[in-house]
């Protein structure tokens, strides 16, 4: 299968969607459960098929690229994203129906957390990983600072 920039890019648009429509839920009160759990279940399954296709495809293809800073930007990558998905799974088990209801403002901090996060996830991998995405005209050297732990 051949991996492409935009593939990837249009997951984000639609997560970035899907995450906008949380938030404007989540400032609802009362927050509007159903929609709620319908969005966090779309989100959840949005970004482990993304997830998925970024450790089966993505990242094995990069670390296997010849190109060392391109292989270690890639291993961070995948080592950051574990800090993010621990976040991402506390999140989800955390924020039943029940807790949501009781605490919409603090639901709703924890979803503009989350969703910070995972924009600045989204901005990195755009901006510093997909260029090295063989065939991709974006693609160019390693910006050092970025390869540094």
């Amino acid at each position: 299968m051949q991996l492409e920039r935009k593939t990837l890019v249009a997951e984000h648009v639609e997560l970035g969607a899907v995450i906008g429509d949380l938030l404007h839920h989540a400032a609802r009160r009362p927050p509007p459960i159903a929609d709620i759990a319908q969005l966090r279940w779309r989100m959840s399954r949005l970004l482990l098929a993304h997830l998925a296709k970024e450790d089966r495809l993505l990242h094995p293809m990069l670390q296997r690229s010849g190109d060392p800073a391109v292989a270690a930007l890639s291993r961070r990558f995948e080592a950051e994203m574990g800090g993010l998905s621990d976040g991402f799974k506390a999140y989800m088990q955390d924020w039943d129906a029940g807790r949501i209801e009781a605490r919409p403002d603090a639901f709703e901090a924890a979803s503009r957390a989350l969703a910070a996060a995972l924009a600045d996830r989204i901005r990195r991998e755009e901006t510093q990983l997909y260029r090295h995405i063989p065939g991709d005209r974006t693609a160019g050297e390693v910006d050092a600072d970025v390869v540094r732990p």
